[in-house]
């Protein structure tokens, strides 16, 4: 009896151990719609990717820059000769072209050079080279140095883009998830008012003052619109998964989301006649023009291929062992020029295939310039047209919520049927409904708003 005793409290030790730790992996964090949008740009996978292309640009900048730096080379060579060494004997060689002159007495014989072999080479030896190089012209690293800067900037602006987009989808999730917890609100309302109007009919008929029917009617719409309150409870679970999603959080996290739907009514009722759309500032526009800028450049370095190159070099050089006659120079310094002549038409092809794309590209901003002049005036006519919606549905929604009050009342008095009342508690929810998506559509609209004329 004793071991069952140590064992069930080791087990309940563990559990709660357990409990604890389960209860320490979850983490809790509150968010203003400014927040979790900064929040996803600092840990969104996007743009993490984002922030990494400009370090890689930033590099590539750098691997551009080197080329044009000295660059400093050293090698090494070790040879060995297995069989005999090769060797000149001078004295030999000599000799034969002295004897003659010193028979005929015109030459001291004493006077004949004499010698050993000479060695032409040694059984080991270890070469050692050392290069330094600078590239003292070239059109194509200077308009390449250029292309890579301009690169640069575009990763950074695709950047910009990136985190635009994050900021305008995180909004949009802000906003849903807001709206069908307030929509979850006016659901429960109603019913609780139902189920007490059920609770109330089924007492008067048990007292015999209605029919059946009455209290069937509104017991189905009970059982209708806890459905719907279900259905709204797994919409809201869906959504605040994909939010986390949205901003890069862990599953487990447990969110809170701190502002008031009527806030952000509020604050996104404006005038949008202080808008003033400036397309140099459009994102969208900038990043074409920075796509010009490269396309620009592809069409100089190929042009910049006619020009000759010029680079220097001083090279020192030398062995651990030498030979008795070596003709090894240990200091050179050189320039080298390299002129292009003839391609056979190669060259004027592709500054021809560079020069359309270029063409291409001023096109395309011309196209996009007016793309974007045309989305902002549309999103300034979509905005007036969710404001009128939005003003429309808040009165509908008034006016259903006073006719529901009324006919409720009246129900409980027994003026009206259960059939009206649920025709009317239809309408009402409806127009709840109807004004959720108004919301929305304001929301949206004012995002996409602020998005076309780069206010985000």
């Amino acid at each position: 009896m004793k071991l069952g005793i140590n064992a069930g409290v080791v087990l309940l030790g563990s559990l709660l151990t357990f409990q604890l730790m389960a209860q320490s992996d979850t983490i809790e964090k509150s968010f203003s719609l400014e927040e979790a949008q900064k929040f996803a740009v600092d840990n969104y996978y996007q743009s993490k990717n984002a922030s990494l292309d400009i370090k890689s640009a930033k590099w590539k900048v750098w691997e551009t820059t080197a080329i044009g730096l000295p660059q400093v080379s050293v090698s090494a060579s070790y040879q060995h000769i297995p069989g005999d060494i090769p060797a000149i004997d001078f004295g030999s060689e000599l000799a034969v072209i002295f004897e003659p002159l010193a028979e005929a007495g015109i030459l001291d014989p004493n006077a004949i050079p004499a010698g050993e072999p000479s060695a032409i080479a040694v059984r080991n030896s270890l070469t050692y080279t050392a290069t330094v190089s600078q590239l003292i012209f070239s059109g194509e690293y200077i308009v390449g140095l250029q292309a890579s800067k301009a690169y640069q900037g575009m990763s950074a602006e695709a950047s910009e883009r990136t985190n635009l987009e994050i900021k305008a989808s995180v909004a949009e999730g802000y906003y849903s998830l807001l709206i069908l917890k307030d929509n979850r609100e006016a659901v429960v309302k109603t019913l609780k008012n139902l189920q007490d109007n059920l609770v109330r009919m089924q007492k008067m008929y048990k007292q015999g003052f209605i029919e059946d029917t009455e209290v069937d009617q509104i017991d189905l719409v009970v059982k209708t619109t806890g459905n719907e309150l279900a259905s709204m409870d797994r919409q809201i679970e869906f959504l605040e998964n994909m939010f986390k999603y949205q901003i890069g959080l862990e599953p487990q996290t447990k969110v809170t989301l701190t502002e008031a739907i009527d806030d952000l009514i509020a604050r996104n009722l404006v005038n949008d006649s202080n808008y003033v759309f400036n397309l140099d500032k459009n994102i969208d526009y900038r990043m074409l023009s920075t796509q010009e800028r490269l396309m620009e450049l592809s069409m100089r370095r190929e042009q910049s291929k006619y020009l000759p190159s010029v680079a220097g070099f001083y090279q020192y050089q030398d062995k651990t062992e030498k030979a008795d006659f070596d003709f090894t120079i240990n200091h050179i310094v050189g320039v080298s020029v390299e002129v292009p002549i003839v391609t056979s038409g190669s060259r004027i092809a592709k500054v021809s295939q560079a020069r359309i794309e270029y063409e291409k590209a001023l096109n395309q901003k011309e196209q996009e310039a007016n793309r974007l002049v045309t989305a902002a005036r549309q999103a300034s006519y979509d905005y007036h047209t969710a404001v009128e919606k939005y003003t429309n549905a808040l009165d509908n929604l008034h006016l259903s919520a006073r006719v529901y009050e009324k006919t409720n009342l009246k129900h409980q008095q027994g003026v009206v049927s259960s059939l009206e009342l649920t025709l009317i508690n239809n309408q009402y929810l409806q127009a709840q409904m109807g004004y959720s998506m108004a919301v929305q559509e304001l929301l949206t609209a004012k995002t996409k708003l602020d998005k076309a004329f780069n206010l985000l």
